[in-house]
């Protein structure tokens, strides 16, 4: 009884909060009052009413909005790793997951242009689950027919039924699938089966410093890139390779809707890559842009279609031909995708000395910082995932 009184004692001095809050356009009404009468929403605010703290960074902020995921969304839960934190009520893993569905600011579905994705940040700012500046990011598009899609982390998309949904601190935007806090590189390029790439990474010892550093923006090439290179870039030591990975990696959090024609960013590498548009292609170097737009842990990724040469800067695309040559000498294809021996064993492992046989850790393992003291003893079996990669997993 008297935890529940400290939960509706807390829910009220939020609502007092909320009052002092910008108003919005209509006749908002109190947060609580929205949520409880909303009987779509029912699922969302008894977590809320569990998990009341979540709301007490509301004041901070000169209105939010709330993406709150329906009564079906949550019924994806049970199925996934993700069951036992929820059913557990684990306050971190919850909380977290709660705070990535506010937005900083209030937004309007109506304002959106179609075809122009906008990145907004959100509450989840911890540094136990993203390294971006600002607010993990959630990715808003309007397509066509005006249907309004966010994608979050693992490049999960839902749809919003219900928008606008004025309150005195914001708007709710009611949506149909539960979003995902994004995971680190290894684990998103896991899932989107970017095997060379992830097995360059650890080839070339790059995993650690990339999963740290913040606000990254990287260019991962396929596997087919690499697989038409083959012995030109395998038979490379490994500061060969780590300085041909360093020149896939930006410093800074480059979306698409800054890859604009004719511009240059400097890599991690030192030297530049150059944006070429042709038509609606884009290209790196002469890569071409084959995927955007996927959010991490740390930044964003974008998928191109070869691999970049720091010997070939100046090297640009034939728009005329489908596919670009490499640009590597002594380039031979393979017939299979190149470093996957690399990536460290995640499941039927060998007994050892230093490794567990387990292949399937409790949903807890999976919710950890990549920053913590247990990521040096994680990585050798590639379980060094962040708390989101966790989600990514449990949800995927």
């Amino acid at each position: 009884m008297k935890a529940r009184a400290w939960i509706l004692f807390t829910i009220t001095i939020i609502g007092s909060f909320l009052a002092f809050v910008n108003g919005q356009d209509g006749n908002p009404q109190d947060l609580n009052y929205l949520l409880s009468h909303e009987k779509k929403l029912s699922t969302f605010y008894s977590f809320i009413q569990k998990f009341p703290q979540v709301l007490l960074k509301l004041p901070s902020y000169s209105g939010v909005t709330i993406l709150a995921p329906n009564n079906e969304a949550f019924k994806k839960i049970p199925y996934t790793v993700l069951d036992e934190a929820f059913k557990n009520e684990d306050q971190d893993i919850v909380t977290s997951v709660l705070e990535y569905h506010i937005l900083q600011g209030t937004k309007d579905a109506a304002s959106l242009e179609p075809g122009k994705p906008i990145f907004l940040p959100t509450l989840l700012t911890s540094t136990e689950w993203t390294n971006v500046s600002g607010g993990q990011r959630v990715q808003a598009v309007k397509q066509a027919g005006n249907a309004v899609i966010f994608v979050s982390g693992k490049g999960e998309r839902s749809t919003l039924t219900q928008p606008d949904l004025a309150f005195t601190g914001g708007k709710v935007q009611v949506i149909n699938s539960i979003l995902i806090p994004p995971s680190n590189i290894t684990e998103t390029a896991k899932s989107f089966g970017l095997d060379s790439f992830r097995g360059a990474l650890y080839a070339s010892g790059r995993v650690s410093n990339l999963i740290d550093n913040p606000n990254l923006t990287i260019f991962a090439p396929n596997n087919q890139a690499f697989e038409v290179i083959g012995p030109a870039i395998t038979k490379m030591t490994i500061q060969e390779l780590g300085s041909i990975i360093d020149y896939h990696i930006l410093p800074e959090l480059v979306f698409s809707t800054a890859l604009i024609n004719q511009t240059s960013f400097i890599t991690k590498q030192g030297q530049g890559v150059k944006i070429l548009h042709s038509g609606n292609t884009i290209y790196v170097n002469s890569a071409q842009l084959v995927s955007t737009d996927i959010l991490l842990a740390n930044g964003v990724l974008h998928v191109i279609d070869n691999v970049l040469n720091p010997q070939a800067t100046g090297v640009q695309p034939n728009p005329e031909i489908a596919s670009q040559a490499p640009v590597f000498f002594g380039a031979s294809e393979v017939d299979e995708p190149p470093f996957t021996s690399a990536i460290p064993c995640t499941v039927s492992c060998p007994q050892t000395l230093s490794t567990s046989t387990s292949a399937t850790p409790s949903a807890k393992n999976f919710f950890r910082t990549s920053s913590s003291k247990a990521l040096g003893a994680v990585i050798p079996r590639e379980t060094a995932v962040t708390k989101a990669a966790g989600l990514m997993i449990a949800l995927g």
